[in-house]
């Protein structure tokens, strides 16, 4: 598992830095922040894969995949969370039109209702302990560029006491010429408190 940042240690840090420097390309997109909200995550345009590449070549290009997938999805959540706890509103600004949020169980689609359900939660602290993300494989969303990313940590709900949460999310890509904007397709939230007895 991916453990978040704030937690890494000296040794981390320094394997991650390796990583960044050996891996070419910026950490964020070629627009300018004008051009975007801030609730978006922007990157550059992800690799294709091309089955013609040699096997060496595809090697170090699926790193490079992976690497950009990680940054984006480190990048997402520090949104993601950001926008929940502070800007709500804009929050559903992260989904794609007919996203899918599982929270606890009970299934919201649509931007419409996921607005109206996030309306309804009372405000939060969420802290993130724990970050993970893998690209989905290409075949499983029909060429479409995916990654999932699951996080877990604590959420205290404003009035109610603090809870340990689970949340995954399948993000996709929207491209563009310059950059590319992830969008949530998929949210599964749950609570993972053990019963006390």
């Amino acid at each position: 598992m991916r453990k978040y940042r704030s937690h890494w240690s000296q040794g981390d840090r320094e394997g991650y830095q390796r990583r960044s420097n050996y891996y070419e390309g910026p950490h964020t997109s070629h627009s300018s922040p004008a051009d975007r909200t801030r609730e978006e995550v922007v990157t550059p345009t992800l690799p294709g894969h091309a089955a013609t590449r040699s096997q060496m070549a595809t090697s170090l290009d699926f790193k490079t995949y992976v690497d950009q997938a990680c940054r984006a999805a480190e990048e997402f959540v520090n949104i993601y969370y950001e926008t929940m706890d502070k800007r709500r509103r804009a929050l559903t600004r992260l989904y794609l039109d007919k996203a899918t949020l599982i929270w606890n169980g009970n299934a919201v689609s649509g931007l419409d209702a996921l607005n109206n359900f996030f309306d309804t939660l009372p405000s939060s602290e969420f802290q993130v302990n724990m970050l993970d993300c893998q690209p989905v494989h290409e075949q499983a969303t029909q060429s479409q560029t995916t990654v999932l990313v699951v996080t877990s940590g604590t959420v205290k709900f404003d009035g109610n006491k603090q809870h340990f949460f689970n949340q995954n999310f399948l993000l996709t890509a929207q491209s563009t010429p310059n950059n590319t904007v992830w969008k949530i397709a998929s949210d599964c939230f749950r609570f993972q408190d053990w019963s006390s007895s």
